[in-house]
């Protein structure tokens, strides 16, 4: 039998200190790589797509979808790694966890707020905090740590655009794996440049006014066929080349029953299905999602919503939404959003 992890007394000397240098985008923003999300995702919102109609509106041009805050500056590992010294406090963290058998990890929670839209030609950087380490904790992964990061994104000039609270799982794999959906050769076309399954969100136009809008209201549900193609392009067009999204071999011998659905991904269809929702010049002003079981490959993804709460805050006309996003095993996300409207 595996010995009990130790109690986290020793870990939480971490929390508070830089979890690395300030990450600089390889990049500045650009319309190809708002595209490519937007393709991956099925996000056809025509403020991030259509220069001449971005142009109209009150963002005066393209801007990028909100919720790839984070994959402006993700941090590519098969290139280098985790940076090492005194204020990369999270290489130090990562390599203690790694000692204790903690060798897999999992993202569980992300909040995001966002200050401003991105637009091509922003370049963006990003510092990280470590906000909190919980656990040890049993899950049905294995046992594990919870680390929690605190991260602020900011523009050339220093001034803040978002921020992000992000959590995961750093866990010691239990030997059981979890179950998934077996594909039905129905679904998969022999024709390999056949696209199974995609679903290309409305070319929304028109802006939902806060005046139109009750407590109560329940969202248009937005069903999305999780084919191995939206998996792994999601993931790529997020930056994050972490193998359990990409390479089926590699997620089974971690404990996965296939590839699976990576954070931004989930995070970009809630604010995809938002935005079909809302309309071209809502601003979405936060997103808070908690992942529960995975969104595996040969799956369909369900996400729901209702307005839960109206308030006029500093001149502004928010709505709240309370959402849900569901699988074959039950829910894949459970979260909270809040847009203003005009």
């Amino acid at each position: 039998m595996t010995a009990a992890l130790e109690t986290n007394a020793d870990l939480l000397d971490y929390v508070g200190r830089a979890a690395g240098p300030p990450r600089q985008s390889p990049a500045a923003v650009d319309e190809g790589m708002i595209r490519c999300w937007c393709q991956a995702l099925g996000d056809s919102l025509p403020v991030y797509l259509d220069a001449d109609f971005a142009a109209a509106t009150r963002w005066g041009g393209i801007i990028a979808p909100p919720t790839m805050l984070q994959a402006w500056t993700m941090h590519d590992r098969r290139q280098a790694p985790l940076p090492e010294g005194p204020e990369s406090a999270e290489a130090e963290l990562m390599a203690t966890l790694t000692d204790r058998g903690c060798t897999g990890v999992v993202a569980t929670n992300c909040e995001q707020a966002y200050v401003r839209p991105l637009r091509p030609g922003d370049r963006v950087s990003s510092q990280s905090t470590i906000a909190d380490v919980a656990g040890p904790k049993s899950t049905a992964l294995g046992e594990g740590f919870f680390v929690t990061l605190q991260t602020e994104y900011r523009d050339a000039a220093g001034l803040l655009v978002g921020t992000m609270r992000s959590r995961s799982l750093r866990y010691r794999p239990a030997a059981r794996r979890s179950e998934a959906p077996v594909p039905r050769p129905a679904e998969i076309s022999a024709n390999p440049t056949d696209v199974v399954g995609r679903t290309i969100g409305p070319v929304t136009t028109a802006t939902r006014r806060y005046d139109e809008v009750s407590v109560g209201d329940e969202l248009p549900d937005l069903e999305v066929p999780l084919t191995p193609t939206l998996i792994i392009s999601g993931a790529i067009a997020s930056r994050d080349f972490n193998v359990l999204h990409h390479d089926r071999d590699r997620a089974v011998a971690a404990g996965a029953a296939d590839i699976f659905m990576n954070i931004l991904t989930t995070n970009g269809l809630v604010g995809r299905f938002i935005g079909e929702w809302a309309g071209p010049e809502a601003s979405l002003e936060r997103v808070s999602i908690r992942l529960g079981a995975p969104n595996y490959p040969y799956d369909t993804f369900r996400l729901s919503g209702r307005v839960s709460a109206r308030e006029q805050r500093a001149g502004r006309r928010l709505i709240e939404l309370e959402l849900r996003g569901t699988n074959s095993l039950g829910d894949h996300v459970t979260g909270s959003a809040e847009v203003a409207l005009p």
